[in-house]
């Protein structure tokens, strides 16, 4: 993952472009984008070449639909994978539909009648929707980690 600051005083657009090149070359998992806001007394705030609101704006806006595609194709590489989730919380009051999160911090949303606050479960990850996966809860765990081997 990722922070990116679009705007910051003397970003030219070629530099602009330089990162947005970067960052869709990296291929992230998660991009947390922001522009740049001058506060009082501090260095950069009183330096010359502020980026206009308007461009600010721009580079914004271009920057987190990249950083929604790169979720997305991070996120899709793992579908038909069985995962352990750990469910943070139903979705909404009596909903049964819970959300939870993957140790590589993928956002999963999966239907249950039990409930599964705290609970880690394994998830065979289905489809793509919101920035998330849509999960079903498995019977089993499946072999996750290549590493674990029977003892002989």
């Amino acid at each position: 993952t990722t922070d990116i600051m679009v705007g910051f005083p003397g970003e030219s657009d070629a530099e602009f472009e330089q990162s947005y090149s970067f960052c869709q070359q990296a291929g992230f998992a998660n991009i947390h984008v922001f522009p740049y806001s001058p506060r009082p007394e501090t260095a950069a705030a009183g330096m010359p070449e502020q980026t206009k609101d308007k461009v600010k704006r721009e580079h914004n806006q271009l920057m987190l639909e990249l950083a929604q595609s790169s979720r997305r194709r991070f996120c899709e590489q793992f579908l038909g994978q069985t995962m352990p989730v750990l469910w943070e919380k139903e979705t909404s009051p009596g909903s049964s539909i819970y959300s939870g999160l993957t140790s590589n911090y993928i956002r999963v949303h999966a239907h249950s009648e039990k409930l599964l606050i705290n609970e880690i479960t394994p998830v065979r990850l289905v489809k793509f929707q919101n920035q998330g996966i849509w999960g079903e809860l498995t019977r089993r765990l499946e072999i996750i980690n290549t590493n674990t081997q029977n003892e002989s």
